[in-house]
């Protein structure tokens, strides 16, 4: 007898109503059409990109080609149901691939969007990334995890008494704060693999990887910051 799967039916929902939900907010459409309008772009990259949804802006009509990974074995299925029922005309493809070791040759795309998926990643090790297939001069659409956002977690997990909740939001606090103070990431059992991030932050790490944050996109909040971030060109690459 055919068992469902709990946990993939539970993936499956989620990405679904991901999908609806930025259908339902023309800021986000509209956000990315401005990036699209400021340089030609090609190639799209989606780091954590559940259905692909992100990449509909720049993809509808065959302008670009986009491309989405996950971590999920189910990366892709719903994805390619949806783009060829609403965006049939889009060029989009689905790898299974983690950010920390991305299988695309150096400057591939002219724009990587990571939305929440860098506070459950090596953070040293995916930004290292991102640059390296960025070209110079592209995009990084980067949303995260602020430290206020653990701390309403665990405000509102202590409200209900969902310990688990609560503890886990202290573990990724401690491991962001330890981030913050000593320049590493802890991934350890104690404080587990996750922890938050700051622009403070992310304006130290970004600069070791010739990357600077440009504005904060309309659908940017305190506790989740969304931030265009460019690629800085090199002397050669402003000549050529």
């Amino acid at each position: 007898m055919h068992t469902i799967n709990p946990a993939v039916t539970e993936y499956e929902r989620e990405i679904r109503e991901e999908w609806a939900l930025f259908a339902k907010n023309p800021a986000r459409f509209d956000d990315a059409l401005n990036i699209a309008a400021e340089r030609p772009i090609a190639r799209i990259l989606d780091i954590g990109c559940g259905a692909g949804q992100e990449l509909r802006p720049y993809t509808r009509h065959g302008r670009a080609l986009g491309v989405g990974i996950d971590l999920s074995s189910e990366v892709g299925r719903v994805g390619r149901e949806m783009f060829a029922r609403e965006e049939p005309r889009a060029r989009v493809v689905f790898a299974r691939a983690a950010a920390e070791k991305l299988p695309f040759g150096a400057s591939s795309f002219d724009v990587l969007i990571c939305r929440l998926a860098l506070p459950y990643t090596d953070n040293a090790a995916a930004l290292a990334e991102m640059a390296r297939v960025l070209r110079p001069g592209g995009t990084l659409v980067l949303k995260i995890h602020h430290a206020r956002y653990y701390v309403g977690k665990f405000q509102a997990a202590v409200k209900t008494r969902r310990w688990k909740s609560a503890i886990h939001s202290c573990r990724v606090l401690v491991a962001g704060a330890i981030y913050h103070a000593l320049g590493s990431q802890p991934r350890g059992r104690i404080t587990g693999p996750e922890t938050f991030q700051t622009l403070w932050l992310l304006k130290r790490e970004l600069a070791r990887r010739d990357l600077e944050i440009e504005r904060l996109l309309t659908d940017s909040v305190p506790a989740a910051p969304n931030l265009v971030v460019r690629k800085r060109m090199s002397g050669a690459d402003s000549l050529g």
